[in-house]
């Protein structure tokens, strides 16, 4: 070996050693306090051996809370599920226990405790998800005129602890309406219509552009044709006691629900049934089985086919403008490619994926062991029945009507689950899909100029189109309505978004940052339409997400020796982390600048966000 490369080695040995030493013994390690409370009422319980009232034996409960302690192949063997052969098996617990090679340790990151079984908090966040059941096939475009809207505002506006728009933690304030309802809190997201335009606008992919259009999910013919007319409804599961029991206890799916209803389940790809997202179905079908990272990775490639700028700090000139690195006005004979250009933005946001999920599985198996909606839902079905209880329900939960109009539709107080087996096994928080939302959404925040504004002409919303028939996974034939998107300078109203939203659309400046921010709560809350998660674990998933990206991000600097100043980011919320107590959402839009030894203040600016350890 010559002395060029024993230099190289030696060079690359000391960035790792450097990154390891400033992410691991450097920076601060934060402690989630466990509260599982070891009851098997309170605490997730999915595919274990379950008494008749719905919740699991105690014996079995205790045996997966022995195989998390012990971590070893007879512990998880010894784990007391279902006795059938072909029974839903746990979702990796051991997982928990994974380590990374970048960023900061799996455990190490702050993340705030779930509301607690009892609280007014965890009834309300129930409340909503009988609402979000209940609206999942009203069209975007017609939630000022819905009955069932304005029902979820009533129901909403009278929970005691609602966290979501118009809650008592809502910056913004207000009453809650239907512009605002089953919406986020971040910044962007109560602007235009309620799903991001990046998961509405085709995404370029060379000589095979991909359309974000969705097969559809139906359970009976559409009606009419009108732009704001009714699109379908779609299969609900999980509704009588006994299918629901069954699933709880493991039994195959396929021996207790028949196959969701989706429409030309074997058709020709290029001739599917196929529309854009305009109801809350919709986006919890975009959700069920796409990677996580890959509305992300699509985000990427729609952003760099409109020519978003990339993070002006960069070491190259963009579009002729200089670079605002201190010292250095960029690389004009190259582009960038490899770092800090395409193939750097499409490879981090993949590289991100499997930290933000070893995050995720920690908090979900080792720390909290948060029941899931539908168990939560089955201790007031079993109380109401009296198969079991009393149960320790909020009185927030208690006096609402959203569990009665459940009754009225389905016959129970089940949680009507859109998912044919309902939920994954393993716990709910924090949701997956939303920490790997907050983390790749932060590296896309990160990589471009996240200011840019979005030109108007360039705001697209889905209109109805005329209805297509369609031939049934069960056989027959179903009506849908189909949808062509059209600009917002087009179109007054729309199938997949209120007038009122379209008119903003077209007044306000909606920047990068902001439809990243909807992508998040997109992605976050989407399968909170379909009965599988609290609200609380989107939001705090993101918080978690974003912490990940962000360590990650320093580490991934050191790969380049060129000068620059750091990625500026613009965190969800006014503190960083966003767990800090008091944090509310960054609606000021100040940013933070990411460096790898450090979180600073990015020069010539008044950034109110409040860094809790700068040295992190």
């Amino acid at each position: 070996m010559n002395d060029d490369a024993r230099r190289r080695l030696q060079a690359a040995f000391l960035r790792r050693e450097r990154a390891a030493r400033q992410q691991l013994l450097q920076s601060t390690y934060r402690v989630d306090e466990g509260d599982a409370g070891g009851d098997p009422i309170t605490d997730y319980g999915k595919a274990l051996v379950h008494r008749d009232d719905g919740v699991p034996t105690a014996s079995a409960y205790a045996s997966l809370v022995d195989a998390l302690d012990a971590g070893t192949v007879e512990a998880y063997n010894a784990v007391e599920l279902d006795e059938q052969p072909e029974g839903r098996t746990l979702a990796d617990p051991h997982a928990a226990y994974g380590f990374e090679g970048m960023g900061a340790d799996p455990w190490a990151i702050h993340m705030a405790p779930p509301p607690s079984f009892a609280s007014p908090e965890m009834g309300s966040e129930l409340v909503e998800l009988y609402c979000r059941a209940l609206c999942r096939d009203v069209p975007f475009g017609a939630y000022g005129d819905d009955g069932a809207i304005a029902d979820a505002v009533a129901d909403l506006e009278a929970a005691a602890g609602y966290a979501g728009p118009g809650g008592a933690t809502d910056p913004q304030s207000g009453s809650l309406d239907a512009a605002g309802v089953f919406r986020g809190l971040l910044p962007g997201t109560r602007t235009g219509p309620h799903v991001s335009q990046l998961l509405w606008k085709d995404v370029p992919r060379g000589a095979i552009p991909q359309s974000q259009r969705i097969r559809v999910l139906a359970a009976e013919a559409a009606a009419g044709t009108g732009d704001a007319d009714v699109v379908g409804v779609g299969p609900d599961y999980l509704t009588d006691w006994g299918t629901w029991l069954r699933v709880q206890r493991g039994v195959p799916v396929a021996r207790t629900n028949p196959p969701p209803t989706l429409v030309d389940a074997g058709a020709d790809p290029d001739a599917t049934v196929t529309r854009h997202i305009v109801t809350g179905r919709d986006l919890a079908n975009k959700v069920r089985r796409q990677v996580p990272y890959l509305a992300s990775r699509d985000a990427a490639e729609v952003l760099l086919g409109m020519g978003v700028p990339l993070d002006r700090r960069i070491p190259y000139r963009q579009g002729g403008s200089g670079s605002e690195t201190a010292g250095t006005t960029g690389i004009r004979t190259a582009a960038p490619v490899i770092n800090f250009g395409v193939h750097d933005v499409l490879e981090s946001v993949v590289s991100v994926f499997d930290l933000a999920q070893t995050a995720a599985w920690y908090r979900k198996w080792l720390v909290h062991r948060r029941l899931r909606p539908e168990e939560y839902a089955g201790r007031v079905e079993a109380e109401r029945r009296g198969a079991g209880g009393p149960f320790d329900l909020p009185a927030t939960l208690r006096e609402s009507a959203a569990p009665d109009r459940v009754v009225d539709a389905h016959g129970t107080a089940l949680l009507p689950q859109a998912y044919t087996e309902g939920s994954p096994t393993h716990p709910s928080y924090p949701a997956g899909h939303s920490v790997v939302a907050g983390a790749t959404v932060t590296v896309l925040k990160a990589m471009f100029d996240g200011r840019h504004p979005i030109p108007t002409d360039e705001l697209v919303v889905p209109v109805g189109d005329g209805t297509v028939e369609g031939t049934m996974a069960g056989g027959g034939t179903t009506t849908v309505q189909s949808t062509r998107l059209a600009s917002v300078t087009e179109v007054s109203t729309a199938l997949g978004a209120t007038a009122e939203s379209i008119a903003e659309a077209r007044s306000a400046t909606i920047t990068v940052d902001d439809e990243l921010n909807k992508l998040a709560t997109n992605v976050a809350l989407g399968r909170n339409w379909a009965g599988i998660h609290y609200r609380s674990d989107g939001v705090e998933g993101l918080l978690l997400g974003e912490q990940v990206a962000v360590r990650y991000l320093q580490d991934h600097l050191r790969a380049t020796d060129l000068p620059f100043d750091g990625y500026r980011l613009e965190p969800f919320f006014d503190a960083y982390p966003g767990t800090a107590e008091g944090a509310a959402p960054n609606h000021a839009q100040d940013g933070i600048l990411i460096t790898p030894d450090r979180i600073t203040t990015p020069d010539n600016e008044s950034s109110s966000v409040d860094v809790d350890d700068p040295a992190r």
